[in-house]
């Protein structure tokens, strides 16, 4: 006869795992106090958790920035680390469709001229429409 389960692993057993979506992606992980953000390639994704490749410098029981997709800096904590793939579990739930889109378009830095705006006078070719201005 085995000796008693502690409520943690029962708790954890018990705990129904969300749908895994494989997938192929890549991932910005940050890592407090290490420097920037370092590239990681997405296998297994949930809206708890992501499990990525490329993962030696992660640390088990750390907390991390996960930007995947068009969710920017999700708050994550490393669960485990073998063999260069780590599991990172969401601090809170994300939606997977999210991660899997495509990252928005950077607006412009600079604003954008109105088409019957008259173009400045700066430079030689200040006088002159351009080509694809009609």
């Amino acid at each position: 006869m085995s000796g008693p389960v502690s409520s943690d692993s029962t708790k954890h057993e018990l705990q129904p795992r969300a749908e895994r979506h494989r997938v192929m992606l890549g991932a910005l992980i940050e890592r407090f106090g290490h420097g920037g953000a370092t590239r990681h390639r997405v296998r297994d994704l949930s809206t708890t958790g992501v499990r990525v490749d490329q993962a030696e410098r992660l640390q088990r029981g750390a907390t991390v920035l996960v930007t995947v997709g068009s969710l920017a800096a999700v708050g994550a904590t490393v669960i485990w680390v073998e063999q260069g793939a780590a599991g990172l579990r969401f601090a809170q739930p994300i939606d997977p469709d999210d991660a899997r889109s495509k990252t928005f378009v950077a607006k412009p830095s600079a604003p954008t001229r109105q088409r019957d705006e008259p173009l400045g006078k700066a430079g030689w070719l200040g006088h002159i429409r351009g080509a694809y201005d009609r």
